[in-house]
């Protein structure tokens, strides 16, 4: 090994242990000298052990911490670093909605190094976050997505069309490579201004899968950015992996440069970035153009094909609601000659489908908020200082029998009406919440929504004999993963 590269990496272990010896003293009694109940931490290490090893998901273990106390807060260690758990739902709305002022930013790691999170909004800081978040939002008003849907129609298309060829007549389709595969379509298609069909195995559909990936470098990487960003500066980390990042923003700008040559139009995500970029050519320039689908892309596809997959597992054990969403989706469509906008704001049913499905299986499972300001807990002597991250399990809120009695039941009717009214403000959140909520949840509904539909007309979801009963997860990365990347569900051709 060279000799400067033996040098640079003995620095860099240099300044972890200097790092490392200044904080661990000060820090490590931190919510003890406060009086906040706490997970006792180990040397070095603080409460990272079982996640380093991948012995227990980060899900799990923000889970489990929530359950082990019932005061509002609960402190924990990853290395040397405090961090604070919140449990109770009032605190949860002053956190994230208002006293905002004090959590502006989130506790992940804005890398300006990475040139493809540069302009991330799950990364940026205050103020760049809100005046980038501001000019982007018009990207995605009611009527901008009505002239989407016949784009994500297409998608749907070529998934049903897939599903007759490839999955009647099995005894078992992982329905959720089916299902993460649309959600690409779907994107791509109003993001990029391509049509790629990954059920085809595009080339496009493995980089889009490959931005985050699962590796176990992919996930130590990602986890950094959450709990360890000084190993992020040492090591320059990156979020997402560059290859498929440079990949996909190549073929983004070529779509572009093409569609300025031949002057064509096509109600995308494309058109309205472009008139962004001619009303602020300064700021919007072909970096920052094409970073902002790469998120869009990154964001949505996990989520949106996630859903759909936990929606036909449900759907295949839960007969009776099945028909019921079935008969709700052909009475409406009876009604109009396609699918469209308004037609799904028609099927009410469909839409507590869909938040049952948010609720059970909350694809990012925590939140997370950076104190930008010292602040003190009402009602106690609690001080979050300034620097310290905190944590909200969506999952234990979720599942949490006081909010949502048999928490594991999948019950539509918690969102009726009638019954949704009764929901504590800040145990529902699956989007977040507040100003840093997400900003493409219609998007992410309506692809939802049209994929839901598509399957329910044209097929009937029974159980697979080869899948389990109850769902587990994966213990590496940060997402709800299901065992080995599988929701197995069986097809069946609704005219038999």
């Amino acid at each position: 090994m060279p000799r400067k590269s033996i040098q640079s990496i003995m620095v860099s272990a240099q300044e972890i242990l200097e790092k490392s010896n200044l904080l661990t003293f000060y820090h490590i009694n931190c919510w003890r000298n406060q009086n906040v109940p706490y997970k006792k931490p180990v040397f070095f290490f603080g409460n990272t052990l079982p996640l380093v090893l991948q012995k227990m998901s980060i899900n799990a273990f923000l889970r489990d911490l929530y359950k082990s106390a019932t005061f509002p807060c609960v402190g924990f260690f990853f290395f040397d670093r405090p961090l604070l758990l919140i449990r109770d739902p009032e605190l949860i709305k002053r956190i994230l909605v208002s006293e905002f002022d004090y959590f502006e930013d989130r506790s992940v790691m804005y890398n300006e190094h990475d040139k493809y999170i540069r302009t991330n909004l799950f990364m940026l800081k205050q103020p760049a976050w809100r005046n980038l978040r501001t000019k982007v939002t018009s990207v995605f008003t009611a009527s901008k997505l009505k002239n989407m849907v016949p784009l994500v129609l297409e998608a749907g298309d070529d998934m049903v069309n897939f599903m007759k060829l490839n999955c009647l007549g099995s005894e078992m389709t992982n329905c959720r490579s089916t299902t993460f595969k649309y959600a690409i379509d779907a994107i791509s298609s109003c993001a990029f201004g391509l049509r790629v069909n990954s059920h085809e195995n595009s080339d496009f559909a493995e980089a889009a899968k490959g931005i985050q990936g699962v590796t176990p470098l992919r996930v130590i990487q990602m986890a950094a950015h959450f709990f360890a960003p000084l190993l992020v500066k040492i090591f320059r980390l990156k979020f997402n992996d560059p290859k498929s990042c440079r990949y996909l923003a190549k073929i983004f700008l070529d779509t572009v440069k093409q569609r300025e040559q031949l002057k064509t139009n096509r109600p995308d995500f494309i058109e309205l970035m472009k008139k962004l970029q001619r009303e602020e050519p300064d700021h919007f320039d072909d970096e920052l153009l094409a970073s902002l689908p790469l998120q869009f892309l990154v964001a949505g596809f996990e989520t949106s094909g996630a859903t759909i997959a936990y929606i036909l597992y449900e759907l295949s054990l839960n007969t009776s609601i099945q028909d019921r969403l079935r008969a709700e989706i052909l009475a409406v469509l009876s009604k109009h000659e396609t699918i469209t906008y308004d037609a799904i704001q028609e099927m009410p049913y469909l839409d507590m489908v869909i938040k049952e499905a948010l609720r059970k299986y909350p694809t990012l499972p925590f939140l997370d908020r950076e104190c930008t300001k010292a602040y003190t807990i009402p009602n106690t002597n609690v001080v979050i200082q300034k620097g310290v991250a905190v944590y909200i399990s969506l999952t234990a809120l979720q599942h949490d029998g006081n909010y949502f009695p048999d928490p594991m039941v999948f019950n539509p009717e918690r969102f009726s009406t009638e019954n949704k009214s009764t929901i504590v403000p800040c145990t529902y959140m699956p989007f977040g919440e507040g100003y840093r909520n997400c900003l493409a949840t219609k998007f992410g509904y309506l692809s939802v929504s049209i994929g839901v539909i598509k399957i329910l007309s044209h097929f009937e979801i029974v159980p697979s004999k080869y899948a389990p009963k109850e769902l587990t997860y994966e213990n590496g990365g940060f997402l709800l993963i299901p065992t080995n990347d599988q929701v197995l569900v069986k097809f069946r051709s609704l005219n038999t």
